[in-house]
């Protein structure tokens, strides 16, 4: 059977959109073409160059470093340092670095360091340090020494001696002041009240206290004591 449906209208291009699609397919398309060429490129040079240290380098530098290098190397370290270097070295220190340090140092101390050391000492360290000690005494002298006996003589020694007389009086003062106010109203009331009171309180307390107990102390403590000592003598017989 026939299709009843009716056919689609073609869509018809203009030329504009053609000039479009050149130039696209002009100026797009090559420089598509040349990305994917480099980085085809870029990707075999890359596999060229794993390949090449893969298979190449690496096997040669194993065997320089097995072959050669560690060889000599074991060469160097165990039979030319051990047998050859080091007795060199020692006979070289020995016999001629060391004797020649020695008479460089003997040489520059005695003919170069200690003679400018002492002329430096001489003719440069003494002379300022002895001014400067000059200096220093004579400063010391008059800007301290004299100014510091002037100000004791004038005005320390006349205020210290001025302070030692006023306190010496002021304290005589002062003692006679309390011996006025205080030691002699409390002697006075000490002698007149205090100690007649304290006598007639000991006195009471004798009469009260004391005889009372050394009475019943010696006349009934004492034999009860002495009773009750024979009671228990005479019942257990100790």
């Amino acid at each position: 059977m026939a299709s009843t449906d009716p056919r689609e209208p073609r869509t018809r291009v203009s030329i504009g959109e053609w000039v479009a699609r050149g130039l696209a397919v002009v100026l797009l398309v090559p420089v598509r073409l040349l990305w994917e060429a480099v980085k085809l490129c870029g990707r075999a040079v890359v596999a060229v160059c794993a390949y090449t240290v893969e298979r190449i380098l690496e096997p040669v530098a194993r065997f320089v470093r097995d072959r050669l290098l560690r060889p000599l190397w074991l060469f160097v370290k165990d039979v030319l340092w051990g047998t050859v270097l080091t007795p060199l070295g020692a006979l070289l220190m020995a016999f001629l670095v060391r004797p020649l340090r020695q008479v460089i140092e003997a040489w520059l101390w005695r003919r170069l360091l200690r003679p400018v050391l002492v002329a430096l000492w001489r003719w440069v360290l003494r002379p300022v340090l002895g001014a400067i000690a000059v200096t220093v005494e004579w400063l010391w002298r008059w800007c301290v020494e004299w100014p510091l006996r002037r100000l004791w003589r004038w005005v320390l020694r006349p205020c210290a001696t001025l302070l030692a007389a006023v306190a010496a009086y002021g304290w005589r003062g002062a003692t006679a002041v309390v011996r006025i106010l205080v030691v002699v109203p409390v002697v006075f009331v000490y002698r007149t009240v205090l100690r007649p009171v304290l006598r007639a309180l000991g006195a009471c307390w004798d009469f009260a206290v004391a005889r009372p107990v050394a009475f019943v102390h010696r006349r009934v403590l004492v034999p009860m004591n002495r009773a009750a000592a024979d009671l228990l003598n005479s019942v257990f017989g100790r």
